[in-house]
């Protein structure tokens, strides 16, 4: 269980121009299903990811995941939950430029020390389930789209995390490859990964993957349910 508890964000706080982008959040997401949060660009998905994914604090409330408190953890084992337990997909994917896809697929894993052979086989492996193993040389800027969202979700797989974050997977696909997302997603999660994606795409939230759907509005709740 992700246990949210009353969570909320603000920017620049005290200032002019301070920002609200969560408002008291409270939510239970139930893990090894996937959760879409729904709702148009600036109401406050982005921000919800990061926070359950560690990677920014909330100004009040807490996170637990499974049982435990990750808010108030020290950063260097916020760090190690990172790597861990989330598996990042960035809705430009955010490669790095100038590396390969191989590279790119390994960078998550390189500081946990594991041994360069055994981590670069798995790497491989994992771009060859998606039928990537052709182009583990190939850099990230001669990639197409469809290729360079396979890579990201193979460095997303890295480390073997329990939970996916995606965040607007589709933003930048058209229908056959946001598709082609879609049926990934489908497979990871019949292995029981739980998946949170953020995204206003119809193609996602109606979509058979997901089990619940969260509407989120102005960093509050606006709709909560599961699928019928």
């Amino acid at each position: 269980m992700i246990d949210i508890r009353n969570v909320s964000k603000v920017f620049n706080t005290g200032r002019p121009n301070e920002f609200t982008a969560i408002a008291g959040i409270s939510l239970h997401l139930s893990l090894q299903e996937t959760t879409v949060l729904k709702g148009p660009s600036g109401s406050g998905k982005t921000t919800l990811l990061s926070l359950i994914g560690c990677m920014t604090r909330p100004t009040s409330g807490r996170i637990f995941i499974d049982n435990r408190e990750i808010t108030s953890l020290p950063e260097r084992f916020l760090t190690g939950i990172r790597r861990t337990t989330f598996g990042f997909i960035f809705q430009r994917f955010n490669l790095l430029r100038g590396f390969t896809a191989l590279e790119n697929v390994m960078a998550p894993a390189l500081p946990e020390g594991e041994k360069y052979a055994p981590l670069k086989k798995r790497a491989i492996d994992i771009l060859g389930m998606l039928d990537l193993d052709h182009r583990y040389d190939a850099k990230a800027e001669w990639l197409s789209g469809g290729e360079a969202q396979r890579v990201a979700i193979a460095r997303a797989l890295i480390n073997n995390p329990s939970i996916i974050i995606a965040d607007e997977p589709t933003a930048h696909l058209d229908g056959k490859l946001s598709g082609e997302f879609l049926s990934i997603m489908e497979i990871l999660k019949g292995e029981g990964k739980t998946i949170i994606i953020a995204s206003h795409d119809p193609l996602v939230y109606e979509s058979t993957l997901a089990d619940r759907i969260v509407e989120i509005r102005h960093g509050e709740i606006g709709g909560d349910g599961a699928l019928p």
